[in-house]
């Protein structure tokens, strides 16, 4: 009985694991693009901090400490959300654009 149970646990373990497809030429264009338009982003955001340079030998080292650490943290996290809502939404910003709505036909107003 317990043997049983355990093959159970172990198939639905594995059935989490099944091949996907691999992703489109389009999908792998837009996560390419999401990356990039990110990535700009980040380095504008940070170019302070990515220009750091370590020094670990001398006593009051300009070193990154836990804040910077901290703070790459928070800006890559950052990063990697702005590519999730631009894969998800389709723009950096995660808004996604206007709602679809219906195209108004043009009418002409005339005076009698």
């Amino acid at each position: 009985m317990v043997r049983s149970w355990l093959t159970i646990a172990a198939l639905l373990g594995l059935a989490g694991c099944a091949i996907s497809p691999p992703p489109s030429p389009a999908d792998q264009a837009e996560a390419a693009s999401c990356t990039a338009q990110a990535d700009a982003v980040y380095t504008d955001n940070n170019e302070d901090a990515l220009s750091r340079t370590s020094q670990t030998g001398l006593l009051f080292a300009p070193t990154p400490n836990h804040a910077f650490d901290s703070q790459r943290l928070g800006s890559l996290h950052q990063r990697d959300s702005q590519i999730t809502a631009c894969e998800q939404n389709g723009d950096l910003a995660g808004n996604g654009g206007l709602p679809p709505a219906d195209i108004v036909p043009p009418r002409i107003v005339t005076t009698p």
